[in-house]
């Protein structure tokens, strides 16, 4: 589970910002007790604030680390793609990242510090019965490892100035690896981190081949019967054919069920497809994927992560989750990960919304709040950090951030817009 993550020289973000899944209020059920660490640790976060005020851009961040530890070793070969806060008048820092997280019930940490060049320092500790060890720690292309630590296979040689230790990591001991496949393994959903981003990318992210892909993944779920491309081990469990099922109906999308289809090999195509089957009249009528609405498409876009992440435990990111989603069906599926019942390996979810009736949904220290400093920097503050009358347990959220107690919310120059408006029409 993630415990905190820090972040500074991002886009945005200038200063460090620190994200902490850690508990305030400890005695409720969403807090959970996990072996390594202490206090106990949330299972949801959700990052609130105007346009503009860097809510992406934290997960952003979040998701360049983890892509990073997947991509540096192949990818990455005479430079690296940070991406720096660009209005800074002094010399820019190192992009600065720190990560801990605990693992088969050990506490980790992991810190990384990069420019364009190359690595600039990094490192990787432990904490066994509370206790720090460095199992490596590298400046520059100078590395030391943990004693009984080496690269295997001619590890060392892959290393380059460009290339992260994590990259590296099937080469090393068991120990790093575990950590290197935890950061690698996070969910981002329809997310890649814009330094990344080149115009193939953008073109997957956006067109048809997104839907294919999800599309394609909801398939193995439900499709049962035998294809020489999949072996038994491929085919989804009765049970996780319920489940998925079961989110389906959960969404009260009209759906009875789903059915999969041959599809005809003149269209070029060929192959098999998924359709939904709705209830009309008391009737099953199916209806292709691209004739659903976005909202039906957004939810399905999520189930197959969401199934995964509930079922197998690991962390899933979404941006701005309350687009094409219904606020009820937002509401209820932060109640599956608050829920030990239904969220019994506790999975996480990091989200940005503008969808204030999720507020009754969360408690404080669930809840954070990005703003605008004056030299155009994202500021991060945790609701819990409100004091006196502005914030209880109690406290009615959502009519306290509509009311802009806690910042976060848009300054809206009414007058000003007004007057424009005016003059276009006079024109």
């Amino acid at each position: 589970m993630l415990l905190r993550f820090e972040v500074g020289n991002h886009r945005s973000i200038r200063e460090p910002v620190e994200l902490s899944m850690l508990a305030i209020d400890k005695d409720r059920a969403a807090a959970r007790r996990v072996a390594g660490t202490d206090p106990p640790v949330l299972t949801v976060a959700g990052i609130y604030g105007a346009n503009g005020s860097g809510k992406t851009n934290l997960i952003d961040a979040l998701s360049w680390l983890s892509y990073a530890v997947g991509v540096s070793l192949r990818s990455w070969e005479d430079e690296i793609p940070v991406d720096p806060f660009r209005f800074a008048s002094a010399p820019s820092q190192p992009t600065s990242l720190d990560a801990e997280l605990v693992a088969d019930g050990v506490r980790y940490r992991y810190e990384l510090q990069a420019e364009q060049s190359g690595v600039v320092f990094e490192a990787l500790y432990s904490y066994p019965q509370q206790r720090r060890r460095a199992l490596f720690e590298r400046e520059g292309e100078d590395v030391t490892f943990r004693r009984g630590t080496r690269f295997i296979g001619g590890g060392r040689e892959l290393l380059t100035p460009t290339t992260l230790v994590l990259s590296v990591a099937s080469r090393l001991t068991d120990e790093i690896n575990l950590v290197a496949r935890r950061l690698r393994d996070i969910r981002f959903v329809g997310f890649w981190p814009r330094a990344f981003m080149g115009a193939e990318t953008k073109l997957y992210r956006l067109g048809s081949r997104w839907m294919h892909d999800w599309s394609n993944r909801l398939m193995s779920v439900f499709d049962e019967s035998p294809s020489p491309q999949r072996d038994a081990a491929d085919h989804a469990t009765q049970h996780q054919r319920d489940l998925a099922l079961a989110m389906l109906k959960f969404a009260d999308l009209g759906v009875q069920g789903v059915e999969i289809v041959d599809q005809p090999r003149e269209t070029g195509r060929g192959g098999r497809r998924l359709r939904l089957l709705h209830d009309v009249a008391g009737g099953s009528h199916p209806l292709e994927l691209g004739d659903e609405s976005d909202g039906t498409l957004a939810w399905l876009s999520l189930m197959p992560e969401l199934l995964s992440v509930l079922e197998e435990g690991g962390l899933i990111v979404v941006d701005e989750l309350d687009t094409s989603l219904h606020p009820l069906i937002s509401g209820e599926l932060v109640k599956l990960f608050q829920d030990p019942s239904t969220n019994p390996l506790g999975a996480q979810i990091i989200f940005t919304t503008h969808d204030t009736s999720l507020l009754q949904h969360l408690n404080r220290d669930e809840i954070w709040l990005t703003s605008m400093r004056p030299d155009a920097s994202t500021k991060l503050t945790p609701l819990s950090d409100f004091r006196g009358t502005s914030i209880r347990r109690s406290t009615n959220l959502e009519r306290g951030y509509l009311e802009g107690r806690f910042g976060g919310v848009p300054v809206v120059d009414e007058f000003l817009l007004r007057e424009a408006l005016a003059g276009v029409h006079i024109g």
